[in-house]
């Protein structure tokens, strides 16, 4: 880049156009971003940390931390720091932590203290009661520390507890395997299939696979696919990929002479044929659709503790009603529709079935233990100012979504001065991890940065970049007279931005 701007003519110095100087100056503008992060971090009355594990493209175990803390009464995940872990052990994981804080510097030495909770993956390492990071924590902070089991993660082990209890699932996850299978290794039947579907007027997409980490998105996207409508003139009333797709299969059955592939097609086909499987395919869309948009609501940063609880309890009500009757604009309701018939007794014992299997691992909730309350607050004075900060919320902010009440109360005179010791809860509330998310966005951009071309850097620049990817600001509004004067000041010799070396240089 600068060999191009000066190839147009800018006047650029290139005393410090090199790999050192760049990763100084990188590591100069994560510092500056750092020292905002432990300014947040220590001015902060409570807090919680998230942390998650990974291993990067060159083999080595990194841990990544966050924190969450309240800046101008909003919840907020700020990343701490993304360092190599010796041993991932709880041992490791939990040094590793300490040092990812200690990379703040001394103004947040008391982090411990302040900390009331922490959250992470459902990783015995993590969250083992005996020897996990979280009993270690205990230990040493106080054991009214909680504990978060990262919801998305829970709501996945749900999710594939329930498809291993019932072999209606089963039976449509093995038909998506097989399917996708089919078309991913041979070139000639996913043309075959396209071609088909140009027959029949239909756009066909590639099946996706449904083996994965993430066992939701993958079944609901393969299961998306198949089911993909489209509906044209001149073709079929409801023609679509599931229509392709069992066409093709019925050709390979009888023309494919590969026995392998022929008997695959032939159970393919009269799995698809089978209609009270067809409905029960529909079903299952519309109960991913309700359980991604609880999913998606857990993996947003500003959620809170009671919008989790609220938001699990509307979704129970919904798969509830499911087992009544279809979803009014859904999948199954479209297809009774278009079937022109009620479900049958097979199908509704296929639905209660699996309301069933998940229904018992949304019964528990998340229930606050007894936490001490410090920075001064009064526990006896914070009873009677609930039972008056209920009242004033019944009669006057009824109407208030989560965040106005929490902007008015904790930002607003006299409410903040009037119920000051009852918002310590608030506050020790709204810094709950209730998800571990933002951990997997680090990673996510850890990935980008650390590939395989750039599989030596090192940790230190690994975690600068990281920094200045998630924490810093866009581009067009950076502001850089404040890193550049920290530069011009940290060199253990005078900087000389102006220098010129060599000859062609002063020309």
């Amino acid at each position: 880049m600068l060999l191009l701007m000066k190839k147009n003519g800018i006047d650029i110095n290139m005393t410090y156009a090199n790999d050192k100087s760049c990763a100084n100056i990188i590591g100069v503008i994560a510092d500056t971003i750092r020292e905002h992060t432990a300014a947040k971090v220590s001015s902060a009355q409570y807090m919680s940390f998230i942390i998650d594990g990974d291993t990067d493209v060159s083999v080595k175990e990194c841990e990544i931390v966050y924190v969450r803390i309240l800046v101008d009464g909003q919840p907020t995940n700020i990343l701490v720091g993304h360092v190599e872990v010796e041993h991932a052990s709880a041992d490791g994981i939990y040094a590793a932590t300490k040092s990812a804080f200690a990379g703040l510097g001394e103004s947040c030495q008391d982090w411990l203290q302040k900390t009331v909770a922490m959250g992470a993956d459902g990783a015995a390492v993590n969250l083992g009661r005996k020897g996990g990071v979280a009993a270690k924590l205990q230990e040493e902070a106080g054991k009214h520390i909680i504990p978060f089991h990262c919801m998305p993660h829970r709501l996945e082990l749900a999710l594939l507890f329930a498809q291993k209890d019932s072999p209606c699932i089963g039976n449509v996850y093995n038909l998506l395997h097989l399917v996708w299978k089919t078309y991913h290794f041979s070139c000639k039947s996913r043309r075959e299939l396209k071609s088909l579907g140009v027959e029949l007027g239909v756009s066909v997409n590639n099946p996706s696979g449904v083996r994965g980490t993430r066992w939701l998105p993958h079944v609901s996207r393969s299961l998306d696919v198949l089911l993909k409508p489209e509906k044209k003139e001149g073709t079929l009333d409801d023609a679509g990929q599931y229509t392709v797709v069992h066409a093709h299969m019925d050709h390979l059955a009888a023309s494919s002479t590969n026995a392998d592939i022929a008997g695959r097609a032939k159970k393919v086909k009269e799995t698809m044929e089978d209609g009270s499987f067809l409905a029960f395919c529909h079903f299952l869309a519309d109960l991913f659709t309700a359980i991604s948009k609880y999913s998606l609501l857990l993996q947003r940063n500003d959620v809170i503790l009671p919008q989790a609880v609220s938001s699990l309890e509307n979704l129970i009500l919904t798969i509830e009603a499911m087992a009544v009757r279809p979803c009014h604009g859904g999948r199954l309701a479209s297809f009774h529709a278009a079937m022109k018939r009620q479900r049958g007794a097979r199908e509704q014992e296929q639905e209660e079935e699996q309301e069933e299997g998940i229904r018992p691992e949304f019964k528990y909730r998340l229930q606050l233990d007894c936490i001490s309350l410090r920075n001064g607050c009064d526990c006896a004075l914070a009873e009677e100012e609930f039972q008056a900060l209920k009242t004033l919320v019944f009669r006057s902010f009824k109407d208030k979504s989560y965040k106005g009440l929490r902007d008015i109360l904790l930002m607003k005179e006299p409410y903040c001065s009037d119920f000051k010791n009852i918002l310590h809860l608030v506050r020790i509330m709204l810094v709950l991890p209730v998800s571990s998310a933002q951990c997997e966005r680090g990673f996510s951009i850890q990935k980008h940065i650390k590939s395989d071309i750039r599989s030596a850097l090192n940790p230190n620049t690994v975690e600068d970049l990281i920094r200045i990817s998630v924490e810093g600001p866009p581009l067009e509004t950076f502001d850089a007279s404040v890193s550049v004067k920290r530069w011009m000041e940290e060199g253990q010799r005078a900087r000389r931005p102006n220098f010129k070396s060599w000859p062609q240089d002063i020309v």
